[in-house]
């Protein structure tokens, strides 16, 4: 796909972009989610309540989003439309100097950011197409090397500035990203609305993906209990250099096993790959918990890199896998709904009792048999032939999953 956008911007390179900003909004913020809340005055029990709301709100918004992505106005106009509503719930937070206004501009942020990466990942898998799909982990990587450099950044200047200036970093990046989507992605709104029958594009997707559901509990509990932990490493931290260092160093390991996680796809197969990524999480968040030292605690950030590299990219590839490209919105919101909705629910709300009464031990080994759990129930949920056998011995599936030639 050659065609270029009024900006004279390639496809490739229109994507190359979106990764790339994505990167510094999600590191100019989500690091330091849990110490910014506790710097605004809420604990604990407060934090895992609001983050329980944030990803209720994503539960209901994700799969809206994505079914209005598909079939109504494309891709482009839902990612703009979700960066312009951060950006003003951003600054509604920063500027609100009361537990409520925060509350409000915090789930506000998940309501609009429920858009993006669902449909990032959409615009990355209709550039690629069947034949380049298992490319998909290289094209990612540039978003988790924005990403590494941007927590190393901002943790230094949130250190030396104090963590309010977090969302103004945030509203920030999304400017930047909406200018770019704007001048850079080609419109790509259906000709005709398109009607899938009962559900819509949710039900359409279960209807011609069974396999989504078994794939959906793996989901659940992995990212119930990367929820669990991540949301409170920060407060066994507490430094927010510490952190900023830490993430970046999660971030840059994200960039090698994402350019990894190609040769593994195409040498395994997306099951095995899956399950990996899973013992990797269990690994990190296991020592998370047995290990005192703050310093040695950050810099364990290379399992969680490692771990979301492969369960991240293996997931966007299942729905390719899974699904026509004219549900890759859905499908993705999904798997987002569940990984990124209901996991922080029970994994950030139960996190922060748990962290409360029993201790930061008992609450990361806990996550570490969650995602134990989740490698296994993927091992069942993933096996059949597309999705077991290694993708360097399959072949393009035909129409049925052929991407949509100047849909970006």
């Amino acid at each position: 796909m050659t065609r270029r956008t009024g900006a004279d911007i390639s496809p490739a390179a229109a994507v190359l972009g979106l990764f790339l900003t994505f990167g510094l909004i999600v590191a100019s913020f989500f690091p330091f989610l849990s110490i910014y809340f506790a710097g605004r005055g809420f604990d604990p029990s407060q934090i895992g309540f609001l983050l329980g709301a944030m990803a209720a709100v994503r539960i209901v918004a994700m799969p809206i989003w994505g079914h209005v992505a598909d079939t109504r106005i494309g891709r482009r106009r839902a990612l703009q439309l979700g960066l312009l509503g951060m950006v003003v719930f951003a600054v509604v937070a920063s500027v609100l100097d009361s537990l409520v206004g925060v509350a409000f501009g915090a789930v506000g942020i998940a309501l609009a950011m429920a858009a993006s990466g669902p449909n990032i990942d959409a615009l990355a898998l209709v550039q690629l197409g069947e034949e380049r799909m298992v490319d998909y982990g290289r094209i990612r990587g540039w978003e988790s090397l924005s990403y590494a450099a941007g927590c190393l950044a901002f943790g230094w200047l949130l250190d030396l500035y104090g963590v309010s200036l977090a969302l103004p970093l945030y509203a920030a990046a999304g400017a930047v990203m909406l200018v770019w989507t704007t001048i850079a992605v080609r419109p790509d709104r259906p000709k005709q609305p398109a009607q899938h029958g009962r559900l819509g594009a949710v039900g359409a997707v279960f209807r011609t993906a069974p396999r989504m559901w078994g794939f959906l509990v793996a989901t659940l509990l992995v990212w119930t209990g990367f929820n669990g932990a991540w949301n409170f490493v920060g407060l066994k931290i507490e430094e927010p250099l510490l952190i900023g260092v830490g993430t970046a160093l999660g971030g840059l390991t994200e960039v090698g096993v994402m350019r990894l996680s190609s040769r593994l796809h195409r040498r395994m197969g997306l099951r095995k790959v899956y399950a990996l990524g899973c013992l990797v999480y269990a690994t990190g968040f296991l020592l998370w918990g047995l290990v005192e030292s703050r310093t040695i605690v950050s810099l364990l950030a290379v399992f969680e890199g490692a771990g979301f590299s492969l369960l991240f990219t293996t997931s966007i590839l299942v729905v390719g896998k899974l699904l026509p490209s004219t549900l890759y919105s859905t499908g993705n919101s999904i798997g987002a709904m569940v990984g990124f909705g209901i996991g922080p629910i029970i994994g950030a709300g139960l996190g922060g009792v748990v962290y409360g009464r029993l201790g930061s031990t008992t609450l990361f080994i806990g996550s570490a048999a969650l995602a134990l759990l989740g490698g296994v129930a993927a091992l069942v949920a993933l096996r059949i032939p597309r999705l077991d056998t290694p993708l360097r011995e399959q072949l393009p599936t035909g129409d049925a999953v052929a991407p949509e030639p100047g849909r970006l």
